[in-house]
């Protein structure tokens, strides 16, 4: 059963297992760190598998995509700040002045690509960046799952199936970055996390305690150690060169609650001057755009890229144009952009720009022709909306709330961390049930996603 989650696997796992594992991973609190104990999404209690080719797909795609993005304000807009500050910043030149300064530095993020496996292989849906991207907390989880099936334990040394600790790799990222662009010579390093809780708030310490944990395991590796703080980015002072959190150096910020979006004078200042790594920066919002994949699809068209990477971008984006796009050219002929969607209908996904958690993402099937008609029009008015070509993603069957093995449509969430790949997350729904997109805050089921050898 290769049409499966577990591709050429299902027998192994299966054929051993109780028929009454349930289809949603019981949280047991004993195993659970105390950040997780209520975690409000569902998550399989079977996991999905990758195969050698698949991962090595992903890979590159989660490690290149980013790194030519970078490229798009010299390619595309030849570091022109009026016409980037017109196109990201609503005109604001002050911003697309910052966001390019902070380009320059070549501070690498982290990312997460948001893919669907269809027939033709792996296609990009959208780029996540910064801190407060979703999906990397899954690796709490694996020992649940682990327990469940024997050809996951440890004890089985016939099978080489590997779930990357996305979480931990990030933190060892974050250190390594703090290193490279603050010094090398810091014996301790501490992190502050703009999470946008309440000081009274018992979270933030739960949240404190336990990046604190993953931070020092880090540390101890490099025979250093730290500490994590948390709070409103306002409290960072820059006092004698060195931002502060009350008394105590901060050598990074990340903002962990993505609408906490401002920027401080103080944290402005010691960015300016190099002495804190903080990777939600304007340069950040620039290159998260989702109008940045119609300008790589654009750009590759146009083989500005080297031959490989202008071959990669054809092959895993699909046709990509903004809404404002009067005329474009969609295979072999030139259409207005109005009267290839309205002739079109099932082809074409809408989407936001700048949207979180499937919001402002319409898909035309889901729509008659009337609803969708309003659908351009209204996000006409509104602007900074692309128009894709819908990526019909495979059906792998999994089990449903109901322990039957049933069609669903999956995203697979990759993430690269600069140069380094560093795992998968998996989001999926039944097919037909719900809307098409899939996401957690609607309802999708989360998965662990192990590679197998």
């Amino acid at each position: 059963m290769k049409n499966t989650i577990l591709l050429d696997k299902f027998k192994m796992f299966v054929k051993d297992l109780p028929s009454e594992i349930p289809s949603v991973l019981t949280l047991d609190k004993e195993v659970l760190p105390e950040l997780f104990h209520a975690f409000e999404y569902p998550i399989s209690s079977w996991p999905v598998l990758l195969n050698k080719d698949l991962t090595k797909k992903i890979n590159e795609i989660s490690t290149a995509i980013p790194s030519l993005l970078a490229q798009i304000p010299k390619l595309y807009f030849e570091n022109d700040v009026k016409k980037i500050a017109d196109f990201y910043f609503n005109g604001d030149e002050m911003s697309a002045h910052f966001a390019m300064m902070c380009l320059k530095k070549n501070m690498e993020v982290s990312s997460r690509l948001d893919l669907s496996l269809t027939k033709e292989g792996f296609k990009v849906l959208e780029v996540n960046m910064g801190s407060s991207i979703g999906g990397m907390e899954i690796q709490n989880f694996e020992p649940l799952i682990r327990r469940l099936h024997l050809p996951l334990s440890e004890s089985d040394k016939e099978n080489n199936f590997i779930s990357k600790p996305t979480q931990s790799i990030y933190i060892e990222f974050i250190v390594d970055k703090i290193l490279q662009h603050i010094s090398s010579d810091l014996n301790v390093v501490n992190v502050f996390l703009a999470t946008g809780l309440e000081k009274d708030n018992p979270v933030r310490a739960t949240v404190d305690e336990f990046f604190h944990g993953l931070l020092n395991q880090e540390l101890e590796k490099r025979s250093k150690k730290g500490s994590v703080f948390s709070g409103n980015v306002k409290e960072l002072k820059l006092e004698n060169e060195q931002l502060n959190f009350n008394t105590e150096p901060v050598h990074a910020v990340l903002a962990f609650d993505f609408l906490v979006s401002e920027v401080s004078m103080d944290l402005f200042r010691a960015l300016a001057m190099n002495k804190v790594y903080y990777p939600d920066h304007m340069g950040t919002t620039l290159l998260r755009d989702k109008r940045n994949l119609a300008i790589l699809y654009q750009l590759a068209t146009e083989n500005r890229f080297d031959e490989s990477s202008n071959q990669l971008i054809l092959e895993c984006i699909p046709w990509t144009t903004n809404l404002e796009d009067k005329e474009v050219k969609f295979k072999d002929g030139n259409i207005g952009i109005i009267d290839l969607l309205l002739q079109n209908k099932n082809q074409f996904v809408i989407k936001i720009s700048d949207g979180l958690q499937g919001d402002d993402v319409f898909i035309g099937k889901e729509f008659d022709i009337a609803a969708w008609e309003k659908v351009i029009y209204t996000s006409l008015h509104r602007k900074k909306f692309i128009v894709q070509e819908y990526c019909e993603s495979i059906d792998l069957l999994a089990p449903d709330d109901s322990n039957n093995w049933l069609p669903h449509k999956l995203v697979w969430g990759a993430f690269g961390f600069g140069e380094k790949y560093a795992g998968v997350w998996v989001r999926m729904n039944v097919r037909g049930k719900g809307k098409e997109v899939i996401n957690s805050a609607t309802g999708a089921k989360e998965a662990i996603v192990y590679e197998s050898y």
